[in-house]
């Protein structure tokens, strides 16, 4: 060991104290050259050495902190210090191993050491094993009650938890101790996000970006409510912003993903979930997300790989899991069979394993009181869905019927409104967590829970995996198929769609309305229904506005097969999906593989369901699209006089032309095969008089049909409601 003069040694200490004062003013780079200046002096000084490397540890230079901390740690193996800023090295670089060891290492050595629980309570987090985290803050706020730090990640992870009014205590606990800590007011954000306050959220964002103008997680946050309330322009900006800050953000590339592909821009969603991706290959929500891109480009398989990709990763992402086997629909090389294992799959996997949580009902088994009746869906509002559900709700006999909805979105619109004034009970339950949608419910004393979601975006199947209400429904007016789920009774659907030999393919028994299982309500400020397009064009004009997912090479080899039987046709496509040029593009050059000339499509994007509806103006067949058919567009097409013709399959969602065309009686375009289904729509196409007679009785004939005859529908499933309930009863 160097012998150095005394004038040397009595420096150390004063420069030392110089180091530390620009180390905590926020001059790092000069505290780190006094620091060196030190080691030149007396290079096993521990105390120096643990402090370069927490110094160069804030400058994100983690080889060298980590380097510097070791040799600290090989001179004095006793520091627990010394341990825990080891393992904050580790953490900040997401080596989660190694920094759950080095912090347990720092608290055998001292028990007492809040920062190195407060650590562990954030690695326990990161492995989400919560209540181990929870553990851990509460006993560093144990040691060290003013801990700001640990109050707030104690909050996030009670935010976590769904336990909003614990988080919130903790947040204002934080902030008390500590009125400029950013990250708490982030933390107060999110909360108020999840549960819908977004302007509240909003306040909170921008307030912890006023503390820190560099918080990524704060600009990324707002750009996500910026995007809840579609102000793209701002989110796009916000999510730019955090990228300037950070670009190894692989989440802030997945929310611009999310952004661009809300807006059709498919292409550059996929980009941006690529960019998340070579960050983090084992990101599965970003594996999730470039599935659902890839589905709406029409890559169905694809998209498998990506939603499969993410379970692996991640098996106990039910949201992945529930993606693949709505995708599965869209494959017609998956039949019957396959399709239920996939949904049985599902169950088993998570659906399942929470029928433990099922509690004793205190609901009164009387066979003839009025029941309670609760509806779940994201869906109250302008969406598709709506058409079909409005008209069960607005006839509900309610002196025998008492009716909650459990709403779970923030957007609220005139369709919005209408739903809650048929509701009894109206719950919003944005953010609310599986369990905690199941305990309200089950405090609610529901009788019958219906959902009308099943694997579509944003379904809550895992509420009804813990069967809060003795008898559970799903209406397959939402999906097509089964859930998979033995937690829920009855499927409502009808005798087109699912024919006796499914019930061996249905979790849940099938109840069978006695016409469609569609009962649909237009909007009443639908444009008029013109005459018939040919009449003024000379030409057939086929078309078809279903979701660009449904639009695989087999349907569009077979509508190529049609224009060539009809050389003066024209066809035109409406789907989001091709606001994005390459996508548009790209179905240009596989028709034009086909034989069909650029000239004779029409491909295109409209803005609102009133623009879509004024499009049919100019259409004179609708062709449905299989295996996954259209059910509101063929609805839409038929109450603005626009005949669709519609391919039967084997699967449920192969048959909701059948369901809807034969309930209006438009038996006559309905076809079991490939080559009637071409041979059909050119011999329709040659009677024009028949097609014009028929465009202007097409909208009375919907009127005066079952299928809009909401009264005798809800009617109907009272009294199956009713039944149901009548043997429960029978049976407690």
């Amino acid at each position: 060991m160097p012998v150095h003069p005394p004038t040397q040694t009595l420096f150390i200490p004063q420069a030392i104290q110089h180091g530390l004062q620009l180390h905590t003013s926020g001059q790092l780079q000069q505290a780190i050259d006094v620091y060196q200046k030190i080691l030149t002096i007396e290079a096993n000084n521990t105390e120096v050495l643990h402090l370069l490397g927490v110094a160069y540890a804030q400058q994100q230079d983690y080889t060298q902190a980590e380097t510097y901390i070791l040799q600290a740690i090989q001179h004095t193996t006793d520091n627990s210090n010394y341990y825990n800023s080891l393992a904050n090295v580790y953490w900040y670089q997401k080596h989660t191993g190694k920094a759950l060891q080095f912090y347990q290492q720092a608290l055998k050595l001292n028990p007492h050491q809040a920062e190195s629980h407060n650590g562990l309570g954030n690695v326990f987090k990161a492995q989400n094993q919560l209540e181990k985290a929870v553990k851990h803050y509460q006993q560093a706020l144990k040691i060290n009650p003013h801990y700001a730090d640990a109050c707030n990640n104690l909050s996030i992870v009670l935010k976590f938890q769904g336990k909003f009014t614990e988080a919130i205590h903790y947040c204002q606990q934080a902030l008390t101790l500590n009125p400029n800590l950013s990250e708490a007011y982030t933390t107060l954000g999110s909360i108020a996000k999840d549960q819908g306050r977004l302007a509240e959220a909003v306040e909170h964002y921008q307030k912890a970006l006023s503390i820190n103008p560099n918080s990524v997680t704060a600009y990324n946050n707002l750009g996500i409510i910026y995007q809840q309330q579609a102000q793209h322009e701002q989110a796009i900006r916000c999510y730019q912003q955090a990228l300037s800050l950070n670009p190894q953000q692989a989440e802030t590339y997945n929310n611009l993903g999310i952004i661009y592909n809300e807006l059709g821009q498919i292409t550059q969603a996929i980009l941006y979930y690529q960019e998340a991706l070579k960050l983090n290959s084992n990101y599965a929500e970003a594996h999730n997300n470039l599935g659902t891109s890839l589905l709406d480009k029409g890559q169905s398989q694809d998209a498998l790989y990506h939603y499969q990709k993410a379970f692996e990763i991640k098996p106990d992402y039910a949201a992945a899991q529930s993606n693949y086997v709505y995708a599965l629909n869209f494959l017609p090389e998956y039949d019957l069979v396959q399709l239920y294992q996939a949904h049985q799959a599902f169950n088993q996997q998570h659906a399942a394993p929470l029928q433990k949580y099922i509690q004793p009902y205190e609901n009164l088994p009387d066979p003839n009181k009025c029941l309670k009746i609760g509806y779940y869906s994201p869906d109250f509002r302008k969406h598709s869905l709506t058409y079909f559900i409005l008209p069960i709700l607005a006839h509900h006999q309610h002196a025998e019927f008492e009716i909650y909805c459990y709403y779970n979105n923030t957007k609220v619109d005139e369709i919005t409104q209408k739903i809650q004034q048929c509701a009894d009970h109206w719950i919003n339950c944005v953010g609310w967590t599986d369990e905690q949608l199941a305990t309200k419910i089950h405090q609610d004393q529901i009788d019958i829970l219906v959902d009308f979601s099943g694997h579509t975006g944003k379904n809550h199947l895992l509420t009804f995996a813990r069967k809060p209400a003795p008898i559970q429904f799903f209406h397959t007016i939402g999906y097509s198929n089964t859930t998979g789920l033995t937690a829920i009774d009855y499927r409502i659907t009808d005798n087109y769609v699912d024919p006796e030999i499914h019930s061996q393919y249905s979790a849940e028994t099938l109840v069978c309305m006695p016409h469609s299982y569609y009962c649909y309500s237009p909007n009443m400020d639908t444009p008029l229904v013109n005459e018939l397009p040919n009449l003024r064009n000379g030409y057939i004009t086929l078309g078809s506005f279903n979701a660009y997912s449904k639009l695989n090479d087999q349907t569009l080899g077979w509508w190529a097969d049609i224009l060539h039987a009809l050389p003066q046709a024209r066809l035109k496509l409406l789907a989001k999906s091709f606001v994005d040029a390459e996508v548009k593009q790209m179905t240009l050059e596989k028709f034009k593989a086909l034989g069909i000339a650029m000239e004779r499509l029409q491909l295109g994007y409209a803005t609102s369901s009133e623009a879509t509806l004024a499009h049919y103006h100019q259409v004179d067949i609708a062709l449905d699209t299989y295996p996954f058919n259209g059910a509101t567009t063929t609805c839409q097409a038929l109450w603005m006089g626009v005949p669709v013709l519609t391919l039967v399959g084997k699967t449920p969602a192969a048959r909701a032309g059948l369901s809807i065309l034969t309930t209006v009686g438009l038996n006559d375009w309905v076809t079991d095969s490939p080559q009637n289904y071409v041979t059909a729509c050119v011999q329709l196409s040659k009677n024009i008089e028949a097609l014009q007679i028929l465009r202007q009785q097409l909208r009375t004939k919907m009127q005066t049909s079952p299928l809009m005859d909401g009264a005798k529908y809800t009617q109907y499933l009272e009294n199956k409601c009713r039944e149901a309930w009548q043997h429960w009863c029978m049976q407690v």
